[in-house]
């Protein structure tokens, strides 16, 4: 036998927690346990078995002993392209404009004034949406609005695709599902009518910089105007109807963290199982504020704040990129700029010079210079991840990453490699194992 490569021991409330990144199991060592397996990870673990065979075959029976022949890493490349390669699912994106009504610092995308969906792009997409439901293979198909502001134009080029795409969903008898990433300022009467007369359910994205005037500083109208309180007004408007979920997405920094918990203030009055079913609370620092601090942590305080109060939080170090891949590490998606230029990832912005392919007039996807078969082979060829215990929930962060490194010829790793950042993960699922079970 061998112990695994995807095992880590971490201290966990005054004991030590043996958790495998693969199994997703933990079980707490006493004192005595622990350093004998210190001992059979130094000596040889099959040492382990004539010491305490109890113990050892415990182990074995729960995979945190493999057999010497078994390759880990294969296992996983194996699980993660089934699920990459899932032929059952369609996640399109399409970005209705690049224009927004707001300015943010740390925005990465280009705004183009005057950009929208023209009709021949739209019936484009039309077309490709009825030739993706109506394969046999197609059981689940999601659209999602990005952008730019994707509620800019949303009589003109939103309801269009949505009514095109329930249409011929329920003509194929395929399940569909809706969703929005939108700053939340121009909700309105319009956009909740419309979901509800038409019995639709969608979810949104809405992003929070702060609590109050802390957001105010980068989501405002102009100098004098912010935007806090009207885009909280408009998610407890949303929030009446059982047609809509919310991810409030916090963007965070070292400045703003601090009084974040305080939103939730905002949506005491929802009851228990409203707080849990309509609502997250989903933690991410601006990727421009990177200094090395105690940030994260105090990130994790506000989070727990936020969960005595009944609401679901999320922060950066709960993954599962293998089980829980990103929508561009998977084979059947696509991102549809406004003018037809095709994309993967919306983390990226969306100039030309940047689009791997384009959509044809007849609704086809033309992926050039063998772009989506390149990035479906870009994950396991970073030899960083391949050696590391949380293989099974990084791989790697997402091929994204996996191309740009491969571009470059550089090995990396999103942790710099530093075991304390790893370990903040593997707490991170021990707590959820844990809370699960309380």
């Amino acid at each position: 036998m061998k112990y695994s490569q995807f095992n880590s021991i971490v201290p966990f409330n005054n004991q030590y927690a043996l958790f495998n990144s693969f199994e997703k199991k933990v079980i707490f060592l006493e004192p005595e346990l622990r350093e004998l397996l210190e001992a059979g990870k130094r000596d040889g673990i099959d040492e382990l078995s004539e010491i305490h065979p109890d113990f050892y075959d415990y182990l074995k029976e729960e995979y945190f002993l493999i057999d010497e022949h078994t390759n880990e890493v294969q296992k996983v490349k194996e699980v993660s392209k089934k699920i990459d390669n899932n032929p059952n699912m369609f996640f399109l994106i399409v970005n209705p404009t690049m224009n927004c009504n707001f300015k943010c610092w740390y925005c990465y995308e280009t705004h183009i004034k005057k950009s929208r969906l023209e009709e021949t792009v739209l019936d484009s997409v039309n077309k490709f949406i009825t030739k993706t439901v109506s394969q046999e293979s197609i059981k689940d198909f999601t659209l999602s609005f990005f952008g730019g502001e994707p509620l800019l134009y949303f009589g003109r080029n939103v309801t269009p695709m949505i009514d095109h795409l329930v249409q011929e969903c329920r003509k194929y008898d395929t399940t569909f599902n809706i969703a929005f990433t939108t700053n939340g300022y121009l909700l309105n009467d319009e956009f909740i009518n419309y979901f509800v007369d038409r019995n639709l359910e969608a979810g949104l994205q809405i992003t929070f910089d702060g609590y109050g005037e802390e957001h105010d500083k980068v989501r405002f109208v102009n100098k004098t105007r912010g935007s806090y309180h009207e885009i909280v007004s408009n998610i407890k408007n949303l929030l009446k109807y059982d047609n809509f979920f919310v991810r409030a997405r916090i963007n965070y920094t070292h400045e703003n963290i601090h009084n974040c918990f305080k939103i939730v203030d905002e949506f005491s009055y929802l009851t228990e199982e409203e707080k849990k079913t309509k609502l997250l609370f989903d933690f991410h620092r601006v990727w421009q504020d990177d200094e090395t601090d105690n940030t994260n942590v105090v990130a994790d305080e506000n989070a727990e704040k936020m969960q005595t109060k009944g609401f679901n939080t999320k922060v950066m170090y709960s993954i599962n990129n293998v089980q829980d891949p990103c929508y561009a590490d998977k084979r059947n998606s696509a991102t549809i700029n406004y003018n037809g230029d095709l994309y993967k990832c919306t983390a990226r912005d969306f100039l030309s010079k940047n689009r791997v392919g384009y959509l044809t007039q007849d609704g086809d996807l033309v992926w050039e210079n063998n772009h989506l078969e390149h990035r479906m082979e870009a994950k396991f060829k970073n030899k960083p991840c391949l050696q590391c215990r949380l293989l099974p929930l990084c791989n790697g962060g997402c091929s994204q990453h996996a191309v740009e490194h491969q571009e470059t010829g550089d090995e990396y790793c999103i942790y710099n490699g530093d075991e304390n950042e790893k370990d903040k993960v593997v707490l991170s699922k021990i707590e959820e194992i844990v809370n699960a079970l309380a």
